[in-house]
């Protein structure tokens, strides 16, 4: 597991996956005119009509509005239709008409499609717990199906670009899925705790070893200045706060870096960089681990060898090289 300081919202993939069940979805097919998460069925899934969810007005809009986001992106998939429609209608049967059922004007009263959401940071009275720890039980399998949605595609790809652009959609889309169950972390902490802690240590191999070893500079090559010391305790404060088990700071290279807020119409992709996150001990060979004026931590690059005599340093909360 790895948490990156360029993250500052939940995207819900690596901890929604680990716990992932696969649902049986319907079959399905056509779009209802008016709702993108609307289809219909021609078959459901044991016909049982779902529990109302429980949550006030605001937090309905705010649901709606980003699952109807995460249903436009899988309408315009290209799949054979069978896969993402099925998702599209249980979004609709087990999440949408049951918060109708709780606020049946609130369809009449939702924004334009091209509004973009407004952020919403939910409390307890938003939501209740049990429809909260439902919202993200319902989300978490959603997510796992929608990934495996876009895995097909990529697997069918002819290369590694063209695999990355396969998976654009199934991202987006359970991106906004994790969105929508923003408000569940918001008005539950505690659940977010749990999450994180439910997911499982990549286990070590010694392919992974190898791969840590080669890209890891000689141990006492590189050092931190002020700013990059200051900046990498702060957020090690805030992993420690987390569950998992003990966690080692790491910086590496990213060639790409993007994120995206509740809020915003397009992913902001700020390029290449060198991306501060943390690894769980248990996951890294403890021969690539540094100590550096006090902190373990690891260093990763393509080239590892142009580290070695060099210092980070930091400014506005990015970190750089310098000699």
């Amino acid at each position: 597991m790895r948490f990156f300081i360029a993250s500052i919202f939940l995207i819900g993939g690596s901890v929604t996956l680990a716990h992932a069940a696969e649902l049986e979805l319907p079959n399905s097919k056509t779009i209802v005119r008016g709702d993108p998460c609307r289809v219909e069925a021609t078959a459901t899934a044991g016909g049982k009509r779902a529990a109302s969810l429980r949550v006030s007005r605001r937090s309905a809009i705010h649901i709606i509005q980003h699952i109807h986001k995460a249903c436009r992106i899988l309408a315009d998939t290209g799949d054979d239709g069978s896969r993402s429609d099925a998702i599209r209608g249980y979004l609709h049967e087990n999440i949408i008409r049951p918060i109708y059922r709780v606020h049946p004007d609130v369809a009449g009263a939702l924004p334009q499609s091209s509004s973009p959401p407004k952020v919403l940071h939910a409390t307890p009275r938003d939501i209740g717990r049990t429809t909260a720890n439902r919202l993200d039980d319902e989300i978490t399998r959603l997510q796992n199906n929608i990934f495996k949605l876009g895995s097909v595609a990529a697997d069918q790809s002819s290369d590694k670009s063209a695999a990355m652009k396969a998976l654009e959609p199934s991202i987006d889309a359970a991106a906004e899925l994790s969105f929508a169950g923003k408000i569940v972390f918001d008005a539950y902490p505690d659940l977010f705790a749990k999450a994180l802690a439910a997911v499982p240590d990549q286990p070590r191999t010694a392919e992974r070893d190898a791969n840590f070893r080669k890209a890891a500079p000689p141990l006492g090559s590189v050092s931190l200045s002020d700013a990059a010391l200051a900046l990498v305790q702060s957020f090690m404060r805030d992993v420690r706060r987390m569950p998992g088990g003990e966690h080692i700071a790491t910086i590496g290279w990213a060639r790409e870096q993007k994120s995206k807020r509740p809020g915003d119409r397009e992913w902001s992709n700020s390029g290449a960089g060198w991306m501060l996150g943390a690894y769980r001990r248990a996951e890294v060979p403890p021969d690539v681990i540094d100590t550096v004026r006090g902190v373990e931590i690891m260093f990763t690059a393509e080239n590892p060898s142009a580290l070695a005599g060099k210092t980070f340093d930091a400014t506005k909360q990015k970190l750089f090289v310098r000699d």
